[in-house]
């Protein structure tokens, strides 16, 4: 695992408070037509995950975040996503845009995170938002970090013991999805407009203090990225 001054210089490296998305037009990572069709509606796209879902204070402020961005360059993305669904990725599971390609991995995904659950008591995690940043040409994120050392161990902790559910070959990058690109790319022109509001964002919004906490830690599936089900969750799996 990494040490919390290791986890602070990796997102550090790489969440600034200004983003560049070159100089030319602007084409997204090839994976965000998985998720969108050529119309820019979300696709079928089938899968599980746990999730801290958040309170309804810190959705109106990301609604209201979002709202300003895409207000200004709203070519750069796809459909909006709905508020009510923005949430924290714990553990990224199983995904695919087939189903049936999914579908026996999901079954037991289910029944593995059913045994971690027993051992997940209930416990709150202190949070801090950091910048908007560009995940990888997919979207557009803001970046989260556990508020020190103590609250980082305590989110790790739980982040490994879903690894028996599924390991991952990248480590956890704690973030909030607020949009993700136009299927097709966007000018240069829009590019610079995007890069110009969360340019201004960054710089003037209040860091946001988020409170996770593992009464709305769920074991959800979804399919598209604007439809997520709560299968259960991991305290006392309501």
């Amino acid at each position: 695992m990494e040490t919390y001054k290791e986890f602070l210089d990796r997102i550090n490296s790489f969440e600034k408070s200004e983003i560049d998305l070159g100089k030319d037009y602007f084409k997204g990572n090839p994976s965000i037509a998985l998720k969108v069709n050529e119309d820019n509606s979300f696709r079928p796209f089938y899968g599980d995950t746990v999730v801290f879902n958040l309170d309804d204070a810190t959705k109106q402020k990301l609604k209201r975040i979002v709202d300003r961005i895409t207000a200004v360059a709203p070519e750069c993305f796809c459909e909006s996503l709905v508020s009510n669904t923005f949430h924290m990725t714990l553990h990224d599971l199983s995904n695919s845009p087939v189903l049936e390609d999914v579908a026996s991995e999901l079954f037991h995904n289910e029944l593995k995170a059913l045994k971690i659950a027993e051992n997940i008591t209930e416990q709150k995690i202190k949070m801090k938002s950091k910048y908007i940043f560009n995940m990888v040409n997919t979207s557009l994120v803001m970046g989260l970090y556990p508020a020190d050392e103590e609250e980082y161990t305590k989110l790790m902790n739980l982040y490994y013991l879903f690894d028996d559910v599924k390991k991952l070959g990248y480590p956890l990058t704690p973030h909030i999805t607020l949009g993700y690109y136009n299927v097709k790319g966007f000018s240069a022109e829009s590019a610079r407009k995007l890069e110009n509001i969360v340019k201004e964002l960054n710089a003037n919004e209040k860091e946001i203090e988020i409170e996770l906490d593992t009464k709305e830690l769920f074991y959800q599936k979804f399919i598209s990225m604007n439809d997520y089900i709560n299968i259960f969750c991991v305290v006392g799996k309501k």
